[in-house]
């Protein structure tokens, strides 16, 4: 019997598609219709990027029908996207305003203005059925400190609905997913 187990299990582990890692990776380029930020500001990225909890897992998924998800079996992400995208995004962003900051974290001008954002995943996932990968968040801005002078005016809060078009390949997807970041920072540039 020991015998038959371990012969099961090693013909288990060979038909066990190896595991792939996949990351966030690349500079896409920036959208042709890209406006850049002049706003003279510092911007401070919140490093809490809010995700919901499924997307908080190594596994990357996939919608499926109404309510169900598919993890892609031999793809994980290498990176959490909670970790990822606040980093990501804060490139972007200094790529579309530059000269201007954008950093995550702290604020590093104490001598000038800053506003720090902060961004609240709703969804970002791929759903075959909708047309490609769905990207909706909300976004709101504080002023660094939050003694902000009364008569400066904030950004307005805002939220996009982003949808990519997408393949459910491994590396066409997480591809996607990157370059879901690049226009979500050219909007956020856009409504500021």
């Amino acid at each position: 019997l020991v015998l038959a187990a371990a012969a099961l299990a090693g013909c288990a582990a060979r038909n066990t598609p190896p595991r792939r890692l996949y990351g966030l990776t690349g500079t896409p380029p920036l959208p042709g219709d890209a406006r850049p930020g002049q706003d003279g500001r510092a911007w401070v990225l919140s490093p809490e990027v809010a995700l919901p909890d499924l997307l908080d897992r190594d596994e990357i998924l996939v919608a499926e029908g109404s309510a169900g998800l598919r993890p892609l079996p031999e793809a994980r992400w290498a990176e959490p996207l909670r970790e990822a995208l606040p980093r990501l995004l804060a490139e972007d962003l200094w790529r579309l305003r530059q000269p201007y900051p954008v950093t995550v974290g702290k604020q590093n001008t104490p001598q000038g203005e800053s506003l720090r954002l902060i961004v609240q995943v709703d969804e970002w996932l791929a759903r075959p059925d909708a047309g490609g990968l769905q990207l909706k968040l909300r976004a709101r801005w504080h002023w660094m400190p939050l003694q902000a002078p009364r008569d400066t005016a904030l950004p307005a809060p805002g939220s996009a609905d982003l949808s990519l078009p997408c393949s459910l390949q491994a590396d066409a997807l997480a591809d996607t997913y990157r370059r879901s970041v690049v226009l979500l920072a050219a909007r956020i540039v856009a409504a500021s």
